[in-house]
């Protein structure tokens, strides 16, 4: 009976583990990032560390963790691809490639010139005003959403036949916001709100699969799925709140539907009502 017990125990922890609201696949930044949660979804996990700690290496060492379970199991895994550094002959004009400030993430130092660290689609309308989990403006009020469980969502969202639906995205910054617009939008609706990422890391990740010669659409087709699959499987909380010094100066207007607020990297959704 004690030993019935302690197993009962231990398959309540099981339990509630599985429920927690972390999603592999919404805190991945990288493409090397998204190869380990495909490899955590299939359970080979194999000689890999845990995800945080994964998080932490440089490329070259992500890259050579990954490299024999993605050839197991049919990934393609491009290798890093190695940023020239320009010798100068005036010792003045030298700038050692560690010393140069990452203008994202630290890992993957990719330039990020071509996109500006907000939406093209910023809107500035001095007659909005944040207050109570609520965006009020002259003309519509927005307001802020979280995760929501599956009895919330609408009929067959999590079903295979729901796509992200990319459109195709131009080097642009005007087109990769439109792309980021449908983004948020299939987030929201499969009640995954509260773990979006914000504008720059959805742009970063853009450029890293540009630099590997990926498939930017595809690529959130393939995470959607997955998504949706952890999605139907486990529960979400579905509480947010906001930090206190968030400003409208954090946040962008997405067509008019969407406010996306980016503070100390993480991203907060304000729905219009």
């Amino acid at each position: 009976m004690r030993h019935l017990r302690c197993s009962m125990v231990i398959l309540l922890l099981l339990s509630g583990g599985a429920k927690a609201d972390k999603f592999c696949f919404a805190s991945a930044e990288t493409y090397y990032e998204q190869v380990y949660c495909q490899l955590e979804a299939k359970a080979q996990m194999k000689n890999l560390p845990p995800f945080q700690q994964f998080k932490k290496n440089n490329e070259q060492v992500q890259y050579s963790l990954l490299k024999r379970p993605a050839e197991r199991n049919a990934i393609r895994l491009p290798a890093p691809v190695k940023r020239a550094v320009q010798v100068e002959s005036s010792p003045k004009a030298r700038q050692p490639f560690a010393s140069e400030p990452d203008r994202v993430l630290p890992r993957n130092p990719i330039a990020q010139e071509s996109y500006t660290q907000k939406p093209a689609a910023l809107l500035v309308d001095s007659s909005c005003e944040l207050r109570d989990r609520h965006i009020h403006c002259a003309d519509a009020t927005y307001a802020l959403v979280g995760n929501k469980a599956n009895h919330r969502l609408a009929a067959g969202v999590l079903d295979s036949a729901n796509t992200m639906a990319l459109p195709v995205v131009s080097d642009s910054n005007a087109s990769l916001t439109n792309a980021y617009e449908q983004y948020i939008g299939k987030m929201c609706e499969i009640g995954l709100g509260a773990v979006t990422m914000t504008y720059r890391k959805f742009a970063y990740l853009y450029q890293d699969l540009q630099t590997k010669g990926l498939d930017f659409s595809q690529r959130f087709e393939t995470m959607f799925g997955f998504l949706k699959k952890d999605k139907a499987a486990m529960a979400v909380s579905e509480s947010v709140s906001l930090p206190a010094a968030l400003s409208l100066a954090d946040c962008s207007a997405l067509g008019g539907r969407y406010y996306a607020c980016d503070y100390q990297g993480r991203n907060y959704i304000f729905v219009r009502q």
